[in-house]
């Protein structure tokens, strides 16, 4: 029998938006909101849902492998939060686990992983 890669989710936890869900992409996602400057769309685009431009552009990025979810700060100003842990530093990497909670601007989401059908 073959090993199933997992898939994840972002699952937003709180608020008017509760239970929407952002699927992650094996290799890097950027957390952030649409830069018309550019014309970039991040993975997880957060641009509809953040009327008063809490989430940075390109807020934090997540990593996904085979065997690990990281998320780091892309020197966002509001800051990411894995836990209400300290705001983590640009730069700073953090492996996350399922059921962690990560805080961008104002918004909770949850790592979770996808049911398979």
């Amino acid at each position: 029998m073959a090993n199933q890669v997992r898939t994840y989710s972002l699952v937003l936890i709180r608020g008017e938006h509760k239970g929407r869900s952002f699927p992650l992409e094996m290799g890097t996602n950027i957390i952030g909101r649409w830069d018309p400057e550019v014309s970039a769309f991040p993975e997880i685009d957060l641009e509809d849902l953040d009327s008063d431009g809490k989430v940075s552009r390109k807020h934090a990025l997540v990593k996904v492998s085979d065997e690990k979810v990281t998320i780091e700060d892309l020197g966002s100003l509001n800051g990411t939060f894995v836990n209400r842990s300290e705001k983590l530093g640009p730069g700073e990497v953090v492996t996350l686990a399922l059921g962690d909670e990560v805080i961008v601007g104002k918004f909770f989401l949850e790592l979770q992983v996808n049911s398979s059908t």
